[in-house]
This record gives structure tokens, C-alpha cells and sequence, in this order.
């Protein structure tokens, strides 16, 4: 309830502020119409969750997509009009004239965030001593993301030809009867898969989350190892700190095989290093999704996206193979992340998407 609360207020927030400034410029009075405006548009995205969350049937679908939509387009419209608020300093337009330009650059911007939040770019690194070619995905968000978008992910994975698909968490947002049913489609890839939890399964619960993955032959690795064609992976639990990390591979043998360490949050890389891991994958940040979060994101996390390297031992950070919350990107883009032998010619690219 405390979290519901301070989310409800900071939201409040938000849209009373864009909801006033909007008014003020238009010349509206900011009486009766912004408080009814105000109190819906504020619930919508809790409503949204929670609806979603337990029916997820085209009536709510409908609604979370246009509740998220607002939530994006909300965001743009802070800066846009805080953006307004300096320049109308030395720049002394009509307000009519500000506003509809306000108005006009939100609603382009939302429109290319939400066309590129549907475009799946192939990134490609290659990695000393990896034997075998990888698809890194991470955080698709099945309960976020359309039917047609899984599909898209999992055609262009299988088209890379990989030998085998590591999924780093946030696979699940929910277990409403549409989610369950995506699911199914995840059978469909052609590679085998290795998935390690993400903060979005903690929400799904690990009972929906062994549910769905039954109807597939996803390996779930919590906090322990595998062993695959000469290389070992293995795979934590979602944490918030490195005291996890440091248990699971404190109690993990030393080896000479290549070992990939698949860990949500990109956290402890030092630690992982340390330790010997030649490969850790991650996400959960999205580089921000919407600019300028990747700013803010980066103030806690040091590494945002792409491949780094310390001494021996490579990090690569996923900014995410699907969306959560708003369908939109602006400032990132949804990836499948290709991590091949160092030296390996590289594939053919996927028309359009590299």
C-alpha cells in the first residue's frame, strides 16, 4: 500500500502539472474540467496494471495500452514544457502558439517512440574462447509486449542459427490467460534455452512462472550451474545487491571451461571477474527506454548498455528485447544480442533489422 501510494502521488504529480501548464497556454479555465480530467488519468496507470494483470482480455488490453501510452506521452510533456517554460524567457510567442507547438512535438515524438519501440535490432560482438555462437535475450516482458511482437522476436532469433538462446530475466510480466497462452509460442524456438529470473518474476511468482515455463523445454537456473557443450553456465536469482552473487559462486568449484554468468541486474561485474567468469550477461535497464531515464538510470548503474571488458572477463548489458509500461522507445532501441567466437565470420544480417 506504501508503494501504491507514493506511485499514485508522484503520478498526481506529474499530470497535474502537465494538465495545468496545458490549460494555462490553451487559456483554460483551471476549474472543474482539470480535476476531472486529473483523477482519471492518474488512476489510469494502477487501474491498468491490476486489470491486466488478472483478466488480460482485449477489453483490458485495450486499456493498459492506452493508459501506458499516456503515461509515455505524460513523461514527453514534462520536459517539453519545462523545455518551454526557459525559452518563453527570450523567445515571447503567443501562448496559443506555444502550446500548439507543445502539443505537436509531444505527439511526434510519441509517435516515431512508439513505431521504434516495435523495431528489433541485431547487435553482434564477438568473444575470446567462446566456443559456440549465443543469442542473448533478455527482458521481453510476455504480458507487455503483442502476440506478433514474441513472434518477431522468435523468428529473427531462429534466424541467427544460434546454438544456444540465454534469457536473463524479466520473461514474464504477469499470468493473466493471454500471457499463459504466449507462452506456448515460446516452443517455437529452435535453439536450446537457458533462462535465469528477473525482479518481474518475483512479481509473477515463482508457482506462475514454473506453470508456463512446463509448456515449454526452457531450463530455469536459480542460483546454480549447467553444463553445455563445453562451456558452464550459470544462473542467479534476481538481487539488489552482490551478497547473492558472492554465496552462489563462493560454493561454485573453479573451472577451465568458458563460464557464463547470467545475472539480471548488471551488478558485481568486479566480483564476477574476480571469480573467474569469462562472460556475464544482463539487462533490466533498458538504457532508460525513454530519453532522458538512460541519464538517470546511469546515475545508479555503471554499466547501461552494450559489451565491457575487465581484464579477462566481458560484460554485456542488454537494453532489452521488449518494453515495459509505455510501447515506446526514444533514445534506445529493443535488441537480440548476437555474442559469436572471436574470429568468426559474421552471419548474414537480418534484412532490415541490422
Amino acid at each position: 500500500m506504501v508503494f501504491v501510494l507514493v506511485v499514485l502521488s508522484v503520478y498526481l504529480g506529474m499530470n497535474w502539472y502537465v494538465l495545468a501548464r496545458l490549460f494555462r497556454l490553451f487559456a483554460i479555465r483551471q476549474t472543474f474540467w482539470l480535476y476531472l480530467a486529473l483523477v482519471p488519468l492518474t488512476l489510469s496507470f494502477i487501474v491498468a496494471l491490476a486489470l491486466e494483470s488478472r483478466f488480460g482480455n482485449q477489453l483490458t488490453e485495450i486499456f493498459h495500452t492506452l493508459a501506458m501510452l499516456w503515461l509515455g506521452t505524460c513523461v514527453l510533456l514534462i520536459w517539453i514544457l519545462l523545455a518551454q517554460q526557459i525559452l518563453s524567457l527570450v523567445v515571447p510567442l503567443p501562448p496559443r502558439l506555444w502550446a500548439i507547438s507543445v502539443c505537436g512535438l509531444a505527439c511526434g515524438l510519441a509517435l516515431y517512440a512508439f513505431s521504434n519501440a516495435r523495431t528489433i535490432t541485431v547487435r553482434r560482438e564477438q568473444i575470446p574462447r567462446l566456443p559456440l555462437r549465443v543469442v542473448h535475450l533478455s527482458d521481453i516482458h510476455l504480458g507487455s509486449i503483442a502476440a506478433s511482437t514474441l513472434a518477431d522476436i522468435i523468428a529473427t532469433t531462429n534466424g541467427l542459427k544460434p546454438d544456444l538462446i540465454l534469457i536473463t530475466g524479466d520473461l514474464f510480466d504477469n499470468a493473466n490467460p493471454s500471457t499463459r497462452a504466449m507462452a506456448v509460442q515460446l516452443k517455437a524456438l529452435a535453439a536450446p534455452v537457458v533462462f535465469s529470473s528477473g525482479n518481474h518474476e518475483a512479481y509473477t511468482g515463482d508457482d506462475n512462472v514454473r506453470q508456463m515455463l512446463a509448456a515449454t523445454p526452457i531450463r530455469w537456473l536459480r542460483n546454480e550451474t549447467v553444463e553445455f557443450s563445453g562451456i558452464r553456465i550459470i544462473g542467479l536469482d534476481n538481487s539488489y545487491g552482490a551478497e547473492l552473487m558472492q554465496q552462489v559462486l563462493g560454493r561454485t568449484p573453479p573451472s577451465s571451461a568458458v563460464t557464463i554468468l547470467m545475472n539480471h541486474q548488471p551488478i558485481g561485474f568486479d566480483l564476477a571477474a574476480r571469480h573467474g567468469i569469462g562472460l556475464m550477461l544482463s539487462g533490466h535497464l533498458h538504457n532508460g527506454q525513454i530519453w532522458p531515464f538512460n541519464y538517470v538510470v546511469g546515475l545508479f548503474y555503471p554499466y547501461l548498455k552494450g559489451l565491457h571488458e575487465h581484464g579477462s572477463a566481458f560484460l554485456n548489458v542488454s537494453t532489452g528485447t521488449g518494453i515495459w509500461g509505455p510501447p515506446m522507445r526514444l533514445g534506445s532501441h529493443s535488441e537480440i544480442v548476437v555474442l559469436e567466437p572471436k574470429g568468426l565470420a559474421k552471419g548474414p544480417a537480418v534484412p532490415g533489422r541490422e
